[in-house]
């Protein structure tokens, strides 16, 4: 009996130690094949990545083509529509899809106001006024704003003896440390201000928020709706809003153009920011400011 017993054991132990192993080499198998998903899926995101940032070179140089070779101006609309680009762009900043997954922001420098010097400073005072800001507030910003790129300060400052800058602002994001410009105000002027110099300006390619500040209510939501529909020309806006074209507005895009690029393929995402300089005319034709 004891002999039947212990060999009872032992195949009672034999039998766990094999179930054991079973589920060890279970567990193996596995993790193996969790393992080669997890690598085929990195291989494939990878490879979606490499696909989207070669779609996004692709589309770069062909959208500096178009912009290099067709003409911006407005009155040659029936020559925009001859090209797959050039009948779907626009230069207010507004994303135009080019394809199923890609997508083109082009903004005319132009249409921006320039914190650069004090050569905007009156028209970015207007704009920090139509935002609710007082006079005092509105003129404090913008003396603080001069001393912070180097200009003497005057009598409406509020600036503290802290280090400034004591030159032009390197990019839009260095206006959060110049005081009297919160979060709240920075995230009201970062779409609509440029640091590079504006000689002119262009109210054709402006941001809606700027064109609303410088309108009445009927005027913009009528320039509005015009441009959503994509029928909004230089004469109707001439028509509605009374601006026309001197020495400091024109109604052509310039040669400086904010331009972002977005590529998605599979769930892979590829973007390019940049600012340019445009001049077909040149041995170098395309400058990249940032």
């Amino acid at each position: 009996m004891p002999s039947v017993r212990l060999n009872s054991v032992q195949r009672g132990v034999a039998l766990i130690q094999v179930l054991l192993l079973t589920a060890i080499l279970s567990m193996m198998a596995l993790q193996f094949t969790l393992s080669s998903r997890q690598q085929v899926m990195i291989a494939t995101d990878l490879q979606n990545k490499m696909l989207a940032e070669i779609k996004l070179r692709t589309l770069e140089s062909k959208l500096l083509f178009t912009l290099l070779t067709l003409s911006k101006n407005d009155a040659d609309r029936a020559l925009h529509q001859e090209n797959e680009i050039g009948q779907l762009w626009n230069f207010y900043g507004k994303p135009f899809a080019v394809s199923d997954d890609a997508t083109v922001s082009i903004q005319d420098l132009n249409g921006l106001l320039s914190v650069y010097g004090t050569n905007q400073s009156l028209e970015l005072q207007e704009y920090l006024l139509f935002l609710g800001k007082s006079t005092q507030e509105a003129k404090s910003i913008i003396s603080n704003l001069k001393y912070w790129q180097g200009f003497d300060r005057d009598q409406f400052t509020t600036m503290d003896e802290s280090i400034v800058r004591g030159n032009y602002l390197l990019s839009v994001g260095e206006l959060k440390t110049v005081a009297g410009i919160d979060d709240k105000l920075y995230q009201q002027l970062s779409p609509v201000v440029t640091t590079l110099q504006n000689l002119l300006f262009n109210p054709m390619t402006a941001p809606l928020p700027l064109l609303q500040a410088r309108l009445t209510p009927e005027i913009y939501d009528e320039v509005s709706n015009l441009r959503r529909e994509g029928t909004l020309t230089q004469q109707r806006f001439s028509e509605l809003t009374q601006i026309r074209e001197g020495d400091s507005i024109t109604f052509v895009p310039g040669r400086r153009l904010q331009i972002e690029l977005v590529v998605t393929v599979e769930g892979s995402v590829a973007k390019r920011r940049f600012i340019c300089y445009l001049r077909p005319e040149n041995q170098f034709p395309v400058v990249w400011f940032q």
